[in-house]
Parts: C-alpha cells; structure tokens; sequence
C-alpha cells in the first residue's frame, strides 16, 4: 500500500485517538486498511510512504527544511514519541510494516525486490523438504560428477539402482559390474528367450562383500526388470 506523507501524518493522528478513546478516531486510510485486515486474518501489510524527507536512521523526523505545509506536526501536536508507538501498533497488532521512500524510484526498487523474494520462496521450499520419496538419505545421494568422456556415469547407473528399497551398494554394483550401462542391460533383455527368463537374468549374479557368498535373487532381478521395461508410469516397483 503506497501512501503519501501527509496520508500517512492523518493515519498516525486517527490511530493514536482511537488509542486513546474517548473521543471519535478522524477519518484517514487507517479506516479502510483496518476494515480490509479484519476481513483477511493473517494478511501481512506494507505500508509504503513515499515523499519522505525524514528517515530513522537520522535519529529525527522532522523535515529537512522544516517546512510546517509538507508536514505540519506542530498543528497535530505530534512527537517523535507518537510516531514511534503507532509503528510498534502497527507491525504487532496489525501485521502492517512502514517503509519510509524517498520517491518512486525507491518505490520500484522495493517492489522489484519484494517480488523476486516471493518468486524464490517455492523453489526454496522445495529444497529444504526432505519428503521426496526417492531421494534416500546419506552420503551417495548427493550427486556424480560427470566429465565430458563420461566418466561418473557407472557411479551414477549404480546410484540408479539403488534407488530401490532395500538395494544395497553392493547389490546395486552386482548388477552395474555385469551391465555397464543401461542400453546393454536392454539389449540382455532383448536376447532374451521368454518373459520369465528376463525376469530371472540378474538373479544369479554374485554380490562381493560380506562374510559369505550371495546372490542378487529373482525378488530383486524381477523389480528391475519392472523398472526397465514397463510402460505404466503408475506401477508399484517395490
């Protein structure tokens, strides 16, 4: 909201006699923008005054030139003291802030910025949420680097497959040692004699590591055949 000074000089006098009570609050935008903050709870304001020649940051609010038609506080019988209380009022009870512009320049500026803030606000989101399925927690899932001779992207295959519940590093490079690359895995398939035999072609891989021997088994091999092959997007993998 854009007001000019003088606007917001009648809004501090008709918020500060509605403080005080006793007598009927004059009639300022405070009346339209307190009708308007009722009606959308939780709205938060700001309140831009532009045509300031005053600011904060020099202790004072008085006019540089004094000049008592610009702003003329010793009618209103203002003190800096009443201008600072309808500020607190207005950022704790109202949710409004005040920013105090020198012109339109300042107006433009402080529009552009706000506006970019609120254009980043849904990608920040996104990247503090931890809520993405297949986004596994530790260390690997921060990402490969790959170069331009492709070197990185066995690691970033082997991430692949371990995307999968329950699919360990290990089983992940069992399958990523026998297929390099996801075209010859494909093609393996492509070989294939039957359905049932695609199913079972990962099942009997070793996996290094361990105490003892083990294999891939036909549970795992069959939901990576599912994730290379179907054509539902919908499908349960796991």
């Amino acid at each position: 909201m854009v007001v000019s000074q003088r606007e917001f000089m009648d809004m501090v006098t008709s918020i500060k006699q509605d403080l005080i009570g006793g007598s009927e609050a004059a009639e300022s935008l405070f009346q339209p923008l307190s009708e308007y903050l009722n009606r959308n709870s939780g709205t938060v304001v700001s309140l831009l005054v532009t045509g300031a020649q005053h600011t904060q940051r020099r202790g004072s609010w008085d006019d540089d030139d004094d000049d008592d038609d610009v702003c003329p506080r010793s009618q209103l019988g203002l003190q800096d003291i009443d201008i600072e209380e309808v500020l607190v009022y207005l950022q704790l009870f109202k949710n409004v802030s005040v920013h105090f512009l020198l012109g339109w320049q300042e107006v433009t500026e402080y529009v552009c910025a706000v506006t970019k803030a609120l254009s980043k606000r849904p990608f920040q989101a996104l990247c503090g949420s931890t809520d993405l399925g297949f986004c596994l927690d530790g260390s690997w899932s921060g990402g490969v680097r790959v170069d331009g001779s492709g070197r990185g992207l066995i690691q970033v295959w082997t991430r692949q497959i371990q995307q999968l519940n329950r699919v360990s590093a290990a089983m992940a490079t069992a399958v990523t040692s026998a297929y390099p690359s996801p075209s010859l895995l494909l093609q393996a398939y492509e070989e294939a004699k039957s359905e049932e035999e695609q199913r079972k072609l990962l099942a009997d891989l070793t996996v290094k590591g361990g105490a003892k021997e083990r294999r891939v088994g036909p549970e795992l091999s069959n939901r990576v055949h599912r994730l290379m092959t179907s054509q539902n997007p919908q499908l349960v993998l796991d």
